[in-house]
């Protein structure tokens, strides 16, 4: 292909899909060598591009120069004006960077890695931010966001062509559908939920134009490989997905199937699963579901409860809730997000799909188009409800809303100016003052809560010296600060918003999460904990928590059988010399009490779910007893945990493990469990056996009964409440 050929196929977007085609290839290569997957994925994605180009048609519209004026503009000026500052939000330090910083250079689990992340979801979003990242630096990394915005905006130029000819109005009505808060609010952020709108956007406009296209089979496989990656991008796009493949079915509905379009839509399909596959395999590998942990109440993996995950706080309650929602959360906008502000484009969107469905004359594309907002936004109800998985609709919306005005002044055309202007200006006059809210919002709050130009000049323009000079966060470092984080050899993950900023520190060594408790809920994930704990014996291990969550970090550390060291307060710079970040560096050792050692330990807290497991015997077992009578046993308990069990509990007698017995009916009714007891002599250590004398009282009527004997973490509970077997005597007494 020459440079003729090439240039009259080049499209902005094309500049974008190696990378997106790169994050899904790299997947493959997982567990190699990096430079050499690198090297792999570098050259399967530019033969895949080749492919592309090869079997791409000419471009029909071209986007004109004033497009980038009226479009690019302002969307730059919404991207320019928060830019030099860091991202500091929530998810974004919670989970958004750690997803990207471990899958780029191995995989989404390092070696002795222990769920690092809450929720270790497809990482391919997080891996396009990331090369962005790499490349341009901390601050300018979300520049891919802003581009994506302008790619979604050139296909939505072709979209608004048939009905808007003029291209500055056109320009104009691309600007008034891309300004909806929540896609002003992530355009500079490492949020991920735009990065799909551009892929999904193409395929419904395939999909419109499928029963007309001079290129069907080829129109087909892409679209099968673009909601592929959009799936792949976030699971919750298969609600926009699936409305989308209805329009290709809808399409071919009543036509022959030829043998080519079958095998045609099987390798559709086929491309559809491709970029899934990758991801779905190894987290199916490393936990027993291919969605972990999502629907293990279906998919049972033993590293998480039998349960899907699911925030209460957000979207519908209850079937009725869940078809009224596109349009009753424009009441209840606390509901849609923690934001909390909406500025109604999605219920505006709704509306005007049921206005475009029965409008006589609608034009079909727009009437499935229309379609789509309204099944896409039902299933979104139902899987989520929440505002920032709905974006697409709300583009969709957009489109309509400029349709109606159209067809209104089409309609109306005849008949007198007034009434015309009027009756094609309601929408236009509903969407921009949606439009007019979202940049009010967009001025005033993001995810980050980060200052603008607009509000603080003097810190905007002393952190732009650091635009490009921001890759390494240790850039930023004392010397001191540097050799004090260069002494971890494994993060211990204590507390929330924290494993992204270890993982930008020292992102090369293992990273074990202990203050998710869903991870602690099954004795499978206890194992694996105790296993890579156990790998990392002798090894300096370290918390790094933010000041202001140092009291739950330490729950958390003590309920893992651990305990906090020697704390020192940092104050760290975060990729700025004005923005820090308050946190404590907490050293982290096995807890003295969990040690096998010989002088006497005192525990302080309950054992560990997986330490009440006893094997329990008794030399010469009596047979009769009289009524009443007191008798002495040698019991022999045994160990048979991977726990120590410490000697001495608390002054108040909580915490002490003792032996104990309880008297049963012959039909294993409890009569009493409040007899003998008798304390450890010394550290249990596992698989040691020790020989206590026990005292028990028989009953005073006469009977058979069952003399049950167990042990009992006071103040806890008995071992034979978490799974570990008694030893029952069938005993009569006279």
């Amino acid at each position: 292909m020459n440079w003729s050929e090439l240039r009259g196929k080049l499209e902005f977007g094309d500049f974008l899909i190696p990378f997106y085609t790169a994050v899904f290839v790299r997947q493959f290569f997982w567990g190699w060598d990096n430079s050499l997957a690198w090297t792999a994925t570098s050259t399967v994605t530019i033969l895949l591009w080749t492919l592309y180009f090869h079997t791409k048609a000419n471009v029909e519209v071209r986007t004109p120069r004033v497009f980038w004026l009226v479009v690019g503009l302002p969307l730059f000026f919404i991207y320019a004006i928060r830019a030099p500052f860091p991202d500091l939000s929530f998810d974004v330090l919670n989970h958004r960077l750690i997803q990207s910083e471990r899958a780029l250079q191995w995989a989404p689990f390092f070696s002795n890695d222990f769920f690092p992340t809450i929720f270790p979801f497809n990482p391919s979003p997080d891996m396009l931010m990331g090369i962005g990242r790499m490349a341009l630096g901390y601050r300018l990394g979300t520049i891919i966001n802003l581009m994506v915005l302008l790619w979604v905006g050139t296909i939505l130029y072709k979209v608004l062509g048939p009905f808007i000819q003029n291209a500055h109005w056109r320009s104009l009505g691309v600007l008034l559908i891309l300004f909806t808060e929540h896609t002003l609010f992530q355009i500079n952020n490492y949020m991920v939920d735009l990065l799909a709108l551009p892929l999904l956007l193409e395929a419904t406009r395939l999909a419109l134009r499928f029963d007309r296209t001079q290129h069907p089979l080829r129109d087909l496989l892409f679209s099968g490989a673009l909601l592929g990656i959009a799936t792949g991008l976030k699971l919750t796009n298969i609600a926009m997905v699936l409305p989308i493949i209805g329009i290709f079915v809808f399409r071919q509905f009543g036509k022959r199937l030829s043998i080519k379009v079958f095998a045609t839509a099987l390798l559709s399909l086929l491309l559809f699963f491709l970029p899934l596959l990758p991801h779905a395999i190894y987290i199916y590998r490393e936990t027993g579901n291919p969605f972990f942990p999502l629907y293990n109440n279906l998919i049972r993996s033993p590293f998480w409860p039998p349960i899907s995950p699911g925030d209460g706080r957000w979207g519908p309650r209850g079937l009725a809730e869940t078809v009224l929602w596109p349009l009753m959360s424009l009441f209840v906008p606390g509901r849609l997000s923690e934001l909390g502000v909406y500025a109604g484009r999605l219920s505006l969107s709704v509306l005007a799909a049921l206005v475009c469905i029965f409008l006589p004359r609608t034009d079909p594309k727009i009437r499935l188009m229309a379609g789509v907002i309204l099944c896409g936004s039902i299933l979104w109800s139902a899987v989520s409800g929440y505002i920032r998985y709905v974006l697409f609709l709300e583009i969709l919306g957009g489109i309509l809303l400029l349709y109606l005005s159209y067809h209104a002044l089409m309609f109306a055309k005849n008949r007198a100016r007034a009434l015309r202007l009027s009756t094609a200006g309601l929408p236009l006059l509903l969407l921009s003052t949606q439009v007019g809210a979202s940049l009010v919002y967009a001025l005033q709050i993001e995810w980050s809560m980060r200052p603008t130009l607009l509000t603080n000049p003097a810190s905007y323009f002393t952190e732009t010296q650091w635009l490009l000079r921001d890759r390494e966060l240790s850039t930023f470092l004392p010397p001191e600060a540097k050799a004090l984080f260069g002494s971890v050899d494994a993060w211990i993950v204590s507390g929330i918003k924290t494993n992204g900023i270890q993982a930008l520190l020292r992102n090369e060594i293992p990273m074990l999460a202990i203050h998710n408790p869903e991870y602690f809920d099954t004795s499978e994930s206890r194992k694996r904990f105790e296993k890579t704990l156990n790998n990392l014996h002798g090894k300096r291990l370290y918390s790094l928590v933010l000041s202001e969550d140092i009291d739950a970090a330490g729950d958390s550390i003590v309920k893992r059988g651990l305990e906090s060291g020697k704390k020192t307060s940092i104050r760290l710079p975060f990729f700025s010399h004005r923005t820090y970040v308050h946190m404590t560096l907490i050293e982290v050792r096995l807890a003295a009490q969990f040690q096998c050692r010989d002088e006497a330990i005192e525990i302080r807290q309950a054992l560990p779910e997986d330490a009440f497991k006893a094997l329990i015997s008794v030399r010469a077992p009596p047979t009769i007893i009289r009524s009443g009578e007191r008798a002495t046993l040698d019991v022999s308990i045994t160990n048979i945990s991977d726990y120590v069990w410490p000697v001495r509990g608390q002054e108040d007698g909580r915490y002490y493990i003792n032996v104990g017995n309880s008297w049963l009916s012959a039909t294993y009714e409890t009569l009493n469990n409040m007899d003998g007891r008798s304390t450890l002599l010394r550290n249990l250590c596992p698989a040691q056996a020790v020989e206590i004398p026990l005292t028990v009282t028989a009953p005073s009527s006469r009977g058979d009964y069952i003399l049950e004997i167990d042990i009992v973490q006071e103040g806890v509970a008995w071992f034979k409440d978490k799974g570990s077997e008694t030893l029952r005597l069938r005993v009569r007494v006279e």
